[in-house]
């Protein structure tokens, strides 16, 4: 009786090692994408009332994928009268180019695309797409993270060897949108 009891306690001791191994998770390695996670949650609102008559802000929002591989987002153009829904896309690890990239489709089915650059606070993407006039350009965004829940906004075009600021906004996050 004494065996049978000793073996138990052995093999429930082995049982709880062996359980409490296979509960252990290996810490994930950081996906590529997760310099640019601090956007995801809430609403990002801008007030773009200066940028044009009967314009008011500009909102976008941002969210993980359902596979969480890479970050979706969607830019809102509020007016007096309405809301233009103008872009949708994502943020993503492009293999191929061994870099974070953007992609984004505008109301026209205009797509947009360009590398992501991520350094510190600082990130910038460039693409070549159309300006306030219309034409086509190369232009860069620079997003510059203040906090976790404003960042500054600026769109540049290349002119000659240098970059002229076409626009600047500061974005609040208003979380519970």
């Amino acid at each position: 009786m004494k065996r049978i009891a000793l073996l138990m306690i052995v093999l429930c001791v082995g049982a709880g090692l062996g359980w409490g191994q296979a509960g252990e998770k290996k810490p994930e390695a950081a996906k590529p994408i997760a310099p640019l996670s601090w956007l995801v949650g809430g609403t990002w609102t801008a007030d773009a009332s200066k940028m044009g008559p009967g314009m008011k802000q500009i909102e976008t929002r941002y969210k993980w994928s359902d596979n969480g591989a890479y970050i979706q987002f969607n830019t809102h153009f509020v007016f007096d009268k309405g809301t233009a829904k103008a872009y949708d896309g994502n943020f993503f690890w492009n293999p191929d180019q061994r870099s974070l990239a953007m992609w984004y489709m505008d109301a026209k089915n205009g797509i947009t695309q360009g590398p992501v650059e991520v350094n510190g606070d600082i990130t910038k993407i460039t693409f070549h797409g159309p300006d306030f006039e219309g034409n086509i350009a190369d232009l860069l965004v620079t997003v510059t993270r203040k906090t976790n829940d404003e960042y500054h906004w600026a769109v540049s075009e290349k002119d000659g060897a240098n970059w002229k600021e076409l626009a600047a906004l500061e974005y609040l996050r208003a979380v519970g949108n």
